[in-house]
This record gives structure tokens, C-alpha cells and sequence, in this order.
């Protein structure tokens, strides 16, 4: 499922590696990205992320990530903090080629409000987004996941390495009732995981950099994970 967007220079994907581990190994993973040789810092304060998954009826974007195809994209709005209520959302497009990637973004000028109906938050967002963002709304109208979890933020001091560290997930199938369901949690399993990025230009010192840390680089998608296990 790939909607037409459009065109960005391809000097705008970046690198984005993933390694994942058992959540018991959350204050490990602190260390190996503190005692980097790479002098890693905090880039930002760590803070709640929340995303809203919004698909096609048929799950065109999970089942895209489930076969494995090298360009594909996934639509979602993201919102930071605890509160489900009265937030202002982003929206973005996380679009894939094989380890590359890059997100388009948006900032609504609505707030949003998730105890209404499905029908009513999506026709907020569709009124307040910019005509660029019509097509792929119009496409994928399926709310499917929300999840959230906790992120920290890290930079090597010339800013040219970004690393996140994710941990404490939670999702929740959206898929078949008509307002959001914030109640009935998926039993994912909560794994930490770490992401690594750069600009193509620095390809062989992101190698360096991951080469340091003891975990294996593996696939992980927080939204194809949380769908699997609801389909279960």
C-alpha cells in the first residue's frame, strides 16, 4: 500500500537500525548508550509517546510490513504526554525503503479529544489537515492501533548519531469498536528497543557505533507487532 506523495530528495532518508531486548535488560541498554565510545548525551527530557495507526480497511500497511516489501509507508498520528484529551496531534507519514527511512509531518492546528466517536475525531483531523495530506486520509480510514510507551533521547555531542531508547509499551485494538477502546489492553510483549540513526553520509560510522552494542540488529515495528497480536 503505497500512496503517492509528493516528491522528496532522496537525501532526505536517513538510516534507522533497531535492536531489540527483554525489557529486564532496560537498565543495561542505559549503559551500553551511556558508556558508548561515542560520548553519547540527552538530547531531549524522556516523555511518553502516544500513536494513533490509522490503516485501510484491509490492513494494506501491516500486511505490507508482514511481507517483507522493501518500499512501503504507514500513516499515524502522534501526540506526547499522558493525556488522551484535549492534545494537539501530529500527523505522519513513516515512509520505508528497505533501512532508509524518513517521516513527513504536520502539525494540526485542532486539539483532539479521544472519549468522542471514531467518525467524529477522523472528520476533525481530515477538516484540519492541508489538501497534501487528502489523498492518503481519504485511503486509509481504518483506526487500528493506538499504542504508547516511554522514550529517551540521545545524541553524540556533534549531533550526527541519534539514538532512541523505547521501553514500558501498551496497545490497544481499535478495529472494531466506534469510539477508541483505551480499556481493553493487547497482551504484547514489552521489549526495550533501541533505534539508531544517521544520515546516509554517515553509514560507516553507524556501523561502528552499532557494532558496540552486545544485541543483534533485528526488524521490530511496534504498529505490524501490536496488529499480529490482536489478530491473534
Amino acid at each position: 500500500m503505497y500512496i503517492h506523495q509528493p516528491a522528496t530528495d532522496s537525501l532526505d532518508l536517513r538510516y534507522e537500525l533497531k535492536l531489540v531486548c527483554e525489557s529486564h535488560w532496560l537498565p543495561q541498554a542505559r549503559s551500553w548508550i551511556r558508556l558508548h565510545p561515542e560520548g553519547f548525551v540527552v538530547a531531549y527530557p524522556p516523555r511518553r509517546v502516544n500513536s494513533l495507526y490509522l490503516d485501510t480497511p484491509h490492513l494494506g500497511s501491516f500486511e505490507d510490513n508482514m511481507s517483507g516489501i522493501g518500499t512501503r509507508q504507514k500513516l499515524r498520528l502522534r501526540w506526547y504526554g499522558e493525556t488522551m484529551t484535549d492534545f494537539q496531534p501530529v500527523l505522519e507519514l513513516k515512509q520505508k525503503r528497505n533501512l532508509l527511512g524518513r517521516k513527513k509531518q504536520a502539525v494540526l492546528s485542532c486539539k483532539l479529544d479521544m472519549s468522542r466517536l471514531w467518525k467524529d475525531i477522523l472528520d476533525e483531523v481530515r477538516a484540519n489537515a492541508r489538501p497534501d495530506w487528502q489523498a492518503v486520509l481519504q485511503t486509509c480510514t481504518q483506526p487500528a492501533l493506538l499504542n504508547h510507551y516511554q522514550r529517551e533521547y540521545y545524541v553524540t555531542p556533534d549531533g550526527a548519531i541519534r539514538v532512541t531508547l523505547d521501553f514500558d509499551q501498551a496497545a490497544y485494538d481499535q478495529r472494531l469498536s466506534p469510539r477508541p477502546n483505551l480499556r481493553a489492553r493487547l497482551p504484547i510483549t514489552d521489549r526495550v528497543v533501541i533505534e539508531i540513526k544517521s544520515a546516509q553520509d554517515q553509514v560507516e560510522r553507524l556501523q561502528e557505533v552499532v557494532a558496540r552494542f552486545p544485541v543483534l540488529r533485528s526488524r521490530n515495528s511496534k504498529y505490524a507487532g501490536g496488529v499480529l497480536t490482536a489478530l491473534g
